[in-house]
């Protein structure tokens, strides 16, 4: 393609809506040598915080995501990769980071920088053409139609879970009642993958979304899968000491697999982290407020040794 000059190039990438980041490929520190407007506003850093820099600060001290080491391994390959992040911006806000790398050759072929694409989980595409309106039957019908069924565990989607709780957090709020989500995270997931392989991990996955899933046996109890394996629940109608203790029923029940984990820090068999918040829906107050709440539960059950609920 002629008549397109570096500067041309530039405000393409200056302009463009989504998050682009340029690191440098060459040092091991991998430190960020541009980012868009896009990306300072999707992680609210101006670019001088953020230049030189690594951009493992935006994951905080949540540093236990199964996503993370598949990120590092793709990246000491060199090769391309998709990952979900939870990240966190600068004013401490969660948010469900959807990345993908490439990386960037020089003339002689060798990888001299990676370019990520950077977008809000949040933003995604949540329509599938494929499904129609009349195909959605039963207790729970979204406001509107979005992927369903997570391909490795059969849960619903976290797209499908948002819809899900959308039109309960109206039902809670009109009848004035609790809602409860719990935030679940499989404790050193990703040590786990590196001892016993990807297959392994995936098999693990499955089982404690079975059991965790079983744990939340009503018809109004919604449970999904986010990426790796970080799960999210919600349940109607249930008060705090209530979803406390079903919380703590999960770690429990996904104990009790007793799935050999040789390098766990927390036991020498699979455990899980689990953050509960409830909530009596406010006018004001979304629901998506509820599930960054429960977010930061999960990281204070992971602070305060994980294998447990809070």
């Amino acid at each position: 393609m002629t008549g397109i000059d570096d500067a041309m190039y530039r405000r393409l990438v200056e302009t463009s809506p989504g998050g682009v980041v340029l690191v440098d490929a060459l040092n091991p520190v991998n430190p960020v040598v541009y980012v868009n407007p896009a990306f300072e506003a999707l992680s609210g850093y101006p670019s001088v915080e953020l230049v030189g820099r690594n951009l493992r600060l935006l994951q905080g001290d949540d540093r236990e995501q199964d996503a993370r080491h598949r990120l590092r391994d793709a990246l000491s390959r060199s090769e391309p990769c998709r990952v979900l992040l939870r990240n966190y911006r600068k004013d401490g806000s969660l948010f469900w980071n959807e990345i993908t790398i490439l990386p960037l050759q020089d003339d002689t072929g060798r990888v001299t920088h990676f370019i990520g694409h950077h977008r809000d989980a949040g933003e995604r595409l949540r329509m599938d053409p494929k499904v129609s309106r009349d195909s959605l039957s039963g207790a729970h019908q979204p406001t509107a139609i979005a992927v369903r069924d997570d391909r490795l565990t059969g849960l619903y989607t976290l797209p499908y879970l948002e819809e899900l709780l959308k039109r309960d957090w109206a039902v809670a709020q009109r009848e004035k009642r609790s809602i409860a989500v719990f935030a679940i995270d499989i404790d050193a997931l990703d040590l786990y993958n590196t001892t016993f392989g990807r297959a392994a991990g995936d098999s693990t996955i499955r089982r404690v979304a079975h059991v965790v899933s079983g744990c939340l046996r009503r018809s109004s109890d919604v449970t999904a899968r986010i990426d790796g394996g970080s799960l999210v629940a919600f349940a109607p109608g249930l008060d705090r000491e209530a979803a406390l203790r079903l919380g703590q029923l999960m770690a429990e029940r996904v104990r009790e697999l007793r799935i050999h984990h040789p390098r766990s820090a927390v036991l020498r068999y699979i455990s899980v982290s689990v953050g509960v918040c409830t909530a009596v829906p406010e006018s004001e107050e979304g629901c998506d407020s509820l599930l960054q709440r429960a977010q930061a539960q999960l990281q204070q059950a992971k602070k305060s040794g994980r294998n447990q609920a809070a």
